[in-house]
């Protein structure tokens, strides 16, 4: 009996320490590249933070030395095939996956150089999916108007997902990411998909019923309501190489995103929402009673002064040969800096919502018009002789009766993929984008929704530095100086591959002084604008152009 106890005693210690040793093993942390081709397994980073949410999308932080190959790899975005970088942590037996949204190269005052990525969780991926009216129809022709369905929440969801995923998987009246490849044509083969959703039965399922309803909305925002509603919870994992299949007979590529939404409340099919200590918890069940514009970074090849700045005592620069280059070294008047890489987003913007002018109305006059050729037939009624009773024309009715059904059906809705943008993002990336500003479809407002959208999803770069009066340039105007505000000057970025120079507008200059201390120049080259919330800007662009256009009549 006692060498039982020992035993048992002894196996509940290892298994103790085999748990302690679990809990305190580091996660997996690898990055991998646009088409997940893995770039390596980090082991280095000064600080890691992850966040998993909700049927919302979470964010991650990595934070590396800016000499790690790693970070190096990332900052050279110009060496990268793809620019899309995909990480996944794993730990405890879960995957946080997602892309990355910024990069940061950072310098402190201490001389301390680190590299800040900021990644979103892969949830985000369906906030860039929108549930078209009808996704078997091109952008041209949404009939009917609304995207309806009903069934169990879980069923209804997933198959509103599926749809719209098979439109952009299949390359449905869009051009596929690669047009010379013949198997992107309306490829149905799951094995070859960037996400795929995980299959479900309508019979087993046991979530709640529902009604979804979408014209256009992000499958977000559809989903929200009935994901709230019926407690359920959407999971976004990427299946990797050496991973079991999501579902028995899963062929998938790796890196494929799968959807799944599982009930794990227990809401609606029994749990508990409260009890005792002494009681327990109490097992209650819920029942009812009763939703063109592309930048690149201007880099420049490291330059040698010209001819003409090699006067004597020439002081200024030229905006068409700036040659004021600030270069990083030990020596250097940079005293902080900070340069930040943004990939570019959705590679499809759609607009309208109406269709374009002229199009209601002459479906319109076309009911009416076979609607009051009644008014030309003459029903003979028997026992009155020849005459007979006209029909009155019965195309207003007709007109009222099948205006919701037609309006805003044809015409209404514009797509437009960029061509250039699936090579550069990766095999793996962000799909659609919706910019609004634009009702009425194929009109010129429509046209610059597009190029707003385009504008409002671009890749960029950011580049602030602050640097010294006098470490070397001199700062001042009228022949007093190198350089003074809106001038553009060049700096180098440590970190990144020797040569590369980033010119900028001088966007800020502060004069400071105080007693007994000679004035200083603090200047600041660059701006923050650029992180700026890329809708609201998007917008303030579109309400501008139309404002301009409506001054001028052709609006």
């Amino acid at each position: 009996m006692s060498a039982d106890l020992e035993a048992v005693y002894r196996n509940a210690v290892r298994v103790r320490r085999a748990r302690k040793d679990k809990r305190i093993e580091p996660p997996l942390v690898r990055l991998w590249d646009g088409d997940w081709n893995l770039r390596g397994i980090c082991r280095a980073e000064i600080a890691a933070d992850f966040t998993w949410l909700l049927n919302e999308s979470g964010t991650g932080q990595l934070v590396l030395p800016a000499d790690h190959y790693l970070a190096e790899w990332v900052m050279d975005a110009s060496a990268r095939s793809t620019q899309n970088v995909h990480i996944t942590v794993d730990k405890d037996g879960a995957r946080w996956s997602g892309r990355m949204k910024t990069a940061t190269l950072r310098k402190a005052e201490t001389g301390l150089q680190t590299v800040v990525l900021q990644f979103m969780h892969d949830y985000e991926e369906l906030k860039w999916i929108q549930a078209w009216s009808n996704p078997f129809l091109p952008a041209i022709f949404q009939f009917p108007r609304v995207f309806m369905l009903a069934g169990p929440s879980i069923w209804c969801l997933k198959l509103a997902l599926f749809l719209n995923v098979l439109r952009k998987e299949a390359s449905l009246w869009a051009l596929p990411d690669d047009p010379l490849d013949p198997g992107q044509w309306f490829d149905l083969d799951q094995s070859n998909w960037s996400m795929v959703v995980a299959p479900s039965d309508f019979g087993t399922d046991t979530s709640i019923w529902t009604v979804l309803s979408s014209r256009w909305k992000t499958w977000h925002e559809m989903a929200q309501g009935t994901l709230e509603d019926a407690q359920l919870m959407v999971t976004c994992r990427r299946y990797l190489d050496g991973d079991p299949p999501p579902w028995p007979g899963a062929q998938l590529r790796h890196g494929c995103l799968v959807f799944d939404i599982v009930d794990k409340s227990g809401y609606f099919s029994g749990t508990s929402e409260g009890g005792t200590a002494l009681d327990g918890l109490v097992h209650t069940v819920q029942q009812f009673v009763g939703d063109f514009e592309e930048q690149e970074p201007n880099i420049l090849p490291d330059p040698n002064a010209p001819e003409e700045y090699h006067e004597p005592g020439w002081l200024g620069t030229r905006p068409s040969n700036p040659w004021v280059v600030y270069r990083e070294s030990e020596y250097t008047g940079i005293q902080t800096s900070e340069f930040t890489i943004s990939p570019a987003t959705a590679v499809q913007i759609n607009a309208g919502g109406h269709s374009m002018p002229g199009v209601n109305e002459v479906i319109s006059a076309v009911v009416q018009m076979v609607g009051n050729l009644t008014s030309t037939v003459t029903l003979s009624i028997p026992g009155i002789g020849g005459a007979g009773v006209s029909l009155p024309p019965l195309g207003g009715p007709l007109d009222a009766f099948l205006k919701p059904l037609y309006e805003d059906t044809v015409l209404a809705w514009m797509s437009f993929k960029s061509p250039l943008r699936p090579p550069k993002t990766g095999w793996s990336h962000y799909f659609e984008y919706f910019q609004s500003g634009a009702d009425k479809a194929y009109t010129l407002s429509s046209l610059v929704a597009i190029r707003a959208g385009l504008w409002a999803t671009r890749g960029f770069t950011s580049h602030k530095v602050t640097v010294a009066d006098g470490a070397p340039y001199l700062i001042g105007e009228n022949g007093r100086g190198h350089f003074f505000l809106g001038d553009r000057i060049g700096a180098t970025v440590a970190g990144l591959p020797k040569g590369q120079i980033f010119v900028e507008q001088v966007t800020e200059l502060n004069m400071s002084w105080s007693r007994g201390v000679t004035p200083a120049w603090h200047v600041t080259i660059g701006t923050d604008k650029a992180r700026e919330d890329p809708v609201a800007k998007a917008l303030r662009h579109v309400q501008s152009i139309m404002g301009d256009l409506q001054q001028l009549g052709v609006m």
